[in-house]
């Protein structure tokens, strides 16, 4: 059941970011800052045994931005990635955004993939985007706010 994590899901969080980024993770301190803050939203997936994977997002105006995706390896392909990306669109949608966005390394062949089999578009390169210096694809897609959302289409 996917759900939205609140500060008491940290530790389970953070056990993702580290099963599934061996380096180059987020600190335990920056998942705490996305879970309080305000304009983040942090969606899990909970099989009533633990959280099996994570989607960390970023309102930016009218942006969504994805900040991280991932899933215990043990649940993978099993569509919960997708499924999590969905929900983040339509949380997007919700909160009047027109674009949901993300960064993911040029060197990320799969997951490059993965947001293109669900309909993201590069839009561009960031070289040296991350702090060890590797490029980044910017990729986006194009949602159609919600009817009644902050900035969504009105009657």
């Amino acid at each position: 059941m996917l759900r939205r994590a609140t500060p008491a899901d940290l530790e389970a969080i953070y056990r993702i970011e580290i099963a599934c980024f061996k380096e180059r993770r987020f600190r335990r301190d920056h998942v705490d800052w996305i879970l309080r803050n305000e304009r983040a939203v942090t969606l899990v997936e909970d099989d009533g045994q633990g959280v099996a994977g994570a989607i960390m997002l970023l309102m930016e105006g009218q942006v969504c931005r994805v900040l991280s995706v991932a899933t215990m390896p043990e649940h993978r392909r099993k569509h919960l990635g997708t499924e999590m990306m969905k929900a983040a669109e339509d949380e997007a949608r919700r909160r009047g955004c027109a674009q949901v966005r993300l960064e993911v390394s040029t060197r990320n062949y799969g997951a490059i993939e993965f947001y293109r089999g669900l309909g993201y578009k590069t839009d561009g390169v960031l070289y040296g985007y991350y702090s060890w210096g590797e490029d980044a694809y910017s990729m986006l897609r194009s949602v159609t706010p919600a009817e009644g959302s902050p900035s969504g289409p009105h009657r």
